[in-house]
């Protein structure tokens, strides 16, 4: 089958309906009524029985082609490539979501203890972390987040004080995101993200409740906004038990 690519006859489509398609197959991929390495059924069965245009259809399957749930096969049809996972618990690297869009999509409940806020002047050594320049003033900001009452990552957050208003620290134990989408409009485009492991800190220990591990992961992100200003940096230190992200990779 090939999907159709034309940007001006997707624009022209009712968003709700292809989206709409997207979501009932996509949850029957999960729930196996499409199994893995099956073929779905054939593209004028599928549109009978979604009563939509070819177009409007091939839209849904270019979406989960592209997260990888699907395979188009020339000749032969759409085979399903999606394999349930071994661990609970996924992140996402290839979007930006909020620790609490993070839980709510894995059917966690979060919580967010701020133990640090405070307003700094941005050092010679920090700016060499950070990217911020010397003598900016940010906002420092340790969080300890957890997934159903059990924490599982320390969030040591700096802002720049000039690009967040009036951020409070209620904002912070809420969602610093959303804060800044829905209240200052704030249009959030990229983070640059290097992740290591490191060997735990004292502070790692005193929070995380590590067991036998020795380690954590470690997330260092550049966030900027549509003006191209970076506006934050953080460094996220997770317990490893939940610490698993999908990658789509394609050649």
């Amino acid at each position: 089958m090939c999907f159709l690519r034309c940007s001006k006859e997707y624009a022209a489509m009712p968003k709700a309906r292809f989206e709409n398609i997207y979501q009932d197959l996509k949850a029957k991929v999960l729930d196996g009524t499409y199994g893995y390495q099956s073929f779905l059924p054939p593209e004028t069965e599928l549109t009978a029985s979604y009563t939509c245009s070819r177009n409007t259809l091939r839209r849904a399957l270019s979406m989960l082609s592209d997260e990888a749930y699907l395979q188009p096969i020339h000749g032969r049809g759409v085979r399903v490539i999606w394999q349930k996972q071994t661990h609970d618990i996924l992140g996402s690297l290839e979007g930006l979501e909020s620790f609490q869009e993070y839980a709510q999509r894995n059917g966690l409940i979060p919580y967010t203890e701020v133990k640090q806020f405070e307003t700094i002047v941005c050092s010679d050594a920090l700016a060499y972390h950070t990217g911020f320049t010397a003598g900016e003033r940010l906002i420092r900001i340790v969080r300890i987040r957890g997934l159903n009452g059990i924490p599982r990552q320390i969030d040591h957050d700096y802002l720049l004080e000039s690009a967040v208003g009036r951020l409070s620290k209620e904002d912070a134990r809420h969602s610093i995101f959303s804060y800044l989408e829905e209240t200052l409009g704030m249009r959030i485009l990229k983070s640059k993200r290097q992740i290591t492991v490191e060997l735990a800190t004292d502070e790692d220990f005193s929070y995380l409740d590590l067991g036998t591990f020795n380690c954590v992961a470690v997330t260092e992100s550049h966030s900027f906004n549509s003006d191209g200003i970076m506006f934050e940096f953080t460094q996220t230190r997770s317990h490893p038990a939940t610490f698993c992200y999908n990658v789509i990779s394609k050649r």
